[in-house]
C-alpha cells in the first residue's frame, strides 16, 4: 500500500507541474539532430533512400512533439553533409573513404530544408565552427580526404592533446586570419545557395587551457594585432570571426537568423560582478574557452544565444534556478533560447534530479516561461526524444506543445507585418468539421514581405482576438489559402479571423471576420433523392416538415469525389408544419463521371445543416451547344457550355445584318468557356458562331 501512495503522489505531482502551463503565443520550440557519430542521424552506413526515409521519420516526429525549429548539423568536423565546394563529404554521411558522393546522389541539405519547411518549421544549419578531428589517431589520419584542411592546410592547424587521456584533436586555429575567411566562406557559400532559416554554431571554440595542451605562441606572434594579454588576443579572435560573419550573412540575406550556443556559464560572479550566481571553479566560456557571448548580444552581432544549461533545478554552483533569470536579464534585447538536457533525462548516471525526477524538465519550462527575457528553449537531443525516457517527450506533446506558438519575432531585423488575408469564409462539411478559406494577399518581390504561413484564431461567441494564445488554434505548414478545423465543436456561434505570416513570424492585422452557427435546425428532412433522367440530366427531390424559420434550401454539387462542393441552385423554402415537396432538375451536366449532391438548409438566423450526400452516375451525351445568361447584358458575361469540348476554338460573333462585332479564341475547360462582351455591342440578336472538325455550329444569342 505505501509503495501505491507513492506511485499516486509522483504521478501527481507531475500532472500538476504540467497542466497549470498557460498558453504561449510566442515562444521558439527546437530541437538538435547531431550528425556527428550518427548520434542522431543518419544510420552509419544506410543507403540515400534510407536516409531520407529517417529523416522524414525524425521531423515528423519533431512536428508531432509541438516543435517549430531544428537544428541540423551539417559540419562537424570541416567536413559536409552538403556539396561543398571547399571541404568534403562527411564520412558520417557515406562512410569511409571521407569524401564520397551519397550513391543514388542526392543533396541532403536541401532535401532536409524541403522536408522541414513542407511542415512549417524552421530549419537552421549547425556549424562547429574550429573542431577539425575530434580524435586524430594515424588510422584517423589516413581516411582523410585529401581535400580535407588537416591534409591541406596543416600551416592552419593547431594540434591539441587532452591532459587527463593524451586524446589528440586538431582544430582550426582561431587565430589565424586565414581560418576566419575559410570559416566564412564555407557558411556563406550555404547563406548564398540554399534556403536556410539560420546559421548556428555550437560550443566548440578554444578548448580549454586547464583541461588541454596546445600551442598558438607562433601565430600570436604573427597576428597578436597589438593586444599583450593572450587570452584577450584569443577572445578577440572569436570575436572578429563573430563580427565579420554576423556583417556576411546580413549584408547578402538579412533576413537569415544567426545564433550561437555556447556552454551554460559565461562568468562567475565571484570573477566578474556581473557573472552569474555559480562556483568560481565551474567552466566559464568567458575565460576557459575565450568565447565572449554577453559582448555579442550587447553589440548586437548574432540574433540569439542558446545557452547549453545542462544542469538542474538545485544544483550546487550551476543551478538551473539561477541560470535562467541571469541570461534573461543580459539578452540586451537578443533572443535567448535555453539549451535543456534532454539527454540525461532517465539516465541512470545522473543526479537523481534527472535520473528519477520526472517533474524536472516541466519545472524548467516553466521557470523559462516565468523569465521575459528567454524567448523559447533548445532540446539536446533528438534521440533522447526519441526514448521518451520518463515521459519526457510525452509531457511536452500533451502539456506544453500541446498548443500551437508562432516564432519570436526579431523586431530589429524586420518589424513590418504582410498584408492581411481577405474574403474569409466558412463551410460546414460532412462529418461537422468547418473549412475555412481565404484570399491570400497579391504576391510580392521583397523577400521579408512575402507570405509563408496563416495563423488561425477561434472563438466561441464574439470575435477572436489575436494577443489571446488559447484562441491560436493553428499555424499552417506553408502559404494555403484553405483550413479546415479538425475539432468537432459544440453548438453556438462560433468566430474565426486568419493572419498572415512572413519569414520572421511578424504577422499581419487580422483578416475580416467569419462566423459558423452549429446547431440543430428545427426543420426535418423526411427524404432527399438524385436521379438521372436522362444522359446529362439529373432530377433531384426532397420532402420536408417542421419547417419553423426555414429560409432556403440550396442545392450544393461535387464531381468525381472532389472534396469541393460548388453551389448550383437556391429554392426558396415554404415555412410551416406540414409536409412540403421540392424539386430541382439539374440540366447543366457537361462531362461524364460521378456527381455528388447534398442539400444545404439554411434556417433564418443563419444556422443550417447538410443532408446525407446522394451519387449519381453520368454518361453525358449532350449534343447542342448552350448559353447563360439568356439574355445577357451589354458588356457582360456570356457562359458557354459545348459538352466534351477543351482548349481553344474560333468564333465569331455576328450581327443579324452578317457583321462580324467580335472574333478571336475562347479557351475550353471541360466543356465551359467564358466571353466577355466588348463595350461597344449594341442590344439586338446576334449569332455566335464556331467551326470544328469541319461543321459548323452557332447559337443565338439576346443582348439587352
Amino acid at each position: 500500500m505505501k509503495n501505491i501512495c507513492l506511485i499516486i503522489l509522483f504521478c501527481f505531482a507531475f500532472v500538476s507541474v504540467a497542466i497549470t502551463q498557460t498558453a504561449q503565443k510566442r515562444e521558439l520550440r527546437g530541437a538538435w539532430i547531431a550528425t556527428y557519430a550518427n548520434i542522431d542521424w543518419p544510420s552509419s552506413g544506410s543507403s540515400s533512400a534510407l536516409e531520407q526515409s529517417t529523416f522524414i521519420q525524425r521531423v515528423n516526429e519533431h512536428k508531432a512533439t509541438g516543435m517549430n525549429a531544428i537544428y541540423v548539423q551539417v559540419r562537424s568536423q570541416c567536413d559536409a553533409m552538403f556539396p561543398n565546394p571547399f571541404e568534403p563529404w562527411s564520412a558520417d554521411l557515406t562512410g569511409n573513404p571521407q569524401g564520397t558522393a551519397p550513391n543514388p546522389y542526392y543533396d541532403p541539405l536541401q532535401f532536409m530544408i524541403n522536408e522541414t519547411k513542407q511542415r512549417g518549421m524552421e530549419f537552421h544549419a549547425w556549424f562547429n565552427p574550429y573542431r577539425a578531428m575530434a580524435s586524430f589517431t594515424t588510422t584517423n589520419f589516413n581516411n582523410l580526404s585529401a581535400q580535407h584542411v588537416v591534409k591541406a592546410h596543416p600551416d592552419w592547424i593547431m594540434n591539441v592533446t587532452v591532459n587527463s587521456s593524451g586524446t589528440q584533436q586538431r582544430l582550426l586555429n582561431p587565430g589565424a586570419p586565414e581560418v576566419w575567411e575559410h570559416i566564412i566562406k564555407v557558411v556563406m557559400h550555404v547563406v548564398r545557395n540554399y534556403d536556410v532559416d539560420g546559421i548556428h554554431f555550437d560550443d566548440y571554440f578554444y578548448t580549454n587551457p586547464a583541461s588541454t595542451t596546445y600551442n598558438d605562441d607562433s601565430v600570436y606572434a604573427i597576428h597578436n594585432r597589438g593586444i599583450a594579454d593572450r587570452g584577450n588576443w584569443r577572445r578577440s579572435n572569436v570575436d572578429t570571426l563573430i563580427r565579420r560573419l554576423g556583417d556576411s550573412i546580413r549584408t547578402v540575406k538579412p533576413w537569415i537568423k544567426f545564433g550561437i550556443s555556447p556552454s551554460g556559464i559565461w562568468r562567475s560572479q565571484a570573477l566578474d560582478p556581473l557573472g552569474s550566481n555559480t562556483s568560481s571553479g565551474a567552466l566559464q566560456h568567458y575565460k576557459d574557452l575565450f568565447a565572449n557571448s554577453r559582448l555579442w548580444l550587447q553589440q548586437g552581432w548574432i540574433d540569439y544565444l542558446a545557452p547549453q544549461v545542462y544542469w538542474f533545478i538545485g544544483q550546487t554552483g550551476s543551478d538551473y534556478n539561477n541560470l535562467t533569470p541571469w541570461w534573461s536579464n543580459n539578452s540586451f534585447g537578443r533572443h535567448i533560447y535555453m539549451g535543456m538536457a534532454g539527454y540525461k533525462v532517465g539516465d541512470v548516471a545522473q543526479n537523481a534530479a534527472f535520473a528519477t525526477d520526472n517533474t524536472q524538465i516541466p519545472r524548467q519550462i516553466r521557470l523559462n516561461r516565468q523569465n521575459s527575457g528567454v524567448s523559447g528553449q533548445v532540446v539536446y537531443n533528438t534521440t533522447s526524444l526519441r526514448n521518451n525516457r520518463l515521459s519526457f517527450r510525452d509531457s511536452l506533446t500533451q502539456h506544453f506543445f500541446n498548443k500551437p506558438a508562432l516564432l519570436p519575432a526579431m523586431t530589429w531585423k524586420d518589424n513590418v507585418g504582410p498584408a492581411a488575408a481577405t474574403a474569409l469564409n466558412t463551410a460546414l462539411q460532412p462529418g461537422n468539421t468547418i473549412l475555412l478559406s481565404w484570399t491570400k494577399p497579391a504576391a510580392t518581390s521583397i523577400e521579408t514581405d512575402k507570405v509563408k504561413q496563416f495563423a488561425i484564431y477561434r472563438a466561441n461567441g464574439t470575435a477572436p482576438d489575436i494577443n489571446n494564445a488559447n484562441q491560436l488554434i493553428a499555424v499552417t505548414n506553408t502559404d494555403v489559402d484553405n483550413f479546415t478545423d479538425p475539432e468537432i465543436l459544440a453548438n453556438g456561434n462560433w468566430y474565426y479571423v486568419v493572419t498572415a505570416l512572413d519569414r520572421l513570424h511578424n504577422e499581419s492585422d487580422p483578416s475580416n471576420t467569419a462566423s459558423i452557427i452549429l446547431g440543430p435546425l428545427p426543420l426535418t428532412l423526411l427524404h432527399f433523392n438524385a436521379k438521372k433522367i436522362e444522359s446529362s440530366q439529373v432530377l433531384l427531390d426532397w420532402k420536408t416538415t417542421n419547417e419553423i424559420e426555414t429560409d432556403y434550401f440550396e442545392v450544393e454539387r461535387s464531381i468525381n469525389q472532389s472534396n469541393t462542393f460548388s453551389s448550383v441552385s437556391k429554392v426558396p423554402a415554404n415555412s410551416g408544419s406540414t409536409v412540403f415537396s421540392y424539386s430541382f432538375l439539374d440540366k447543366m451536366i457537361v462531362e461524364s463521371g460521378i456527381y455528388y449532391y447534398r442539400l444545404k438548409m439554411m434556417d433564418k438566423d443563419g444556422s443550417y445543416s447538410y443532408s446525407e450526400i446522394r451519387k449519381v452516375d453520368i454518361d453525358a451525351k449532350p449534343s447542342s451547344i448552350f448559353v447563360y445568361p439568356v439574355p445577357v447584358a451589354s458588356a457582360g458575361k456570356l457562359q458557354i457550355v459545348w459538352p466534351g469540348t477543351n482548349g481553344f476554338q474560333h468564333y465569331k460573333l455576328v450581327s443579324m445584318d452578317g457583321k462580324v462585332v467580335m472574333q478571336s479564341r475562347l479557351a475550353f475547360n471541360a466543356g465551359i468557356a467564358s466571353l466577355l462582351l466588348h463595350t461597344n455591342i449594341k442590344s439586338g440578336t446576334y449569332l455566335l458562331q464556331f467551326f470544328a472538325a469541319n461543321q459548323p455550329y452557332q447559337i443565338q444569342i439576346l443582348v439587352q
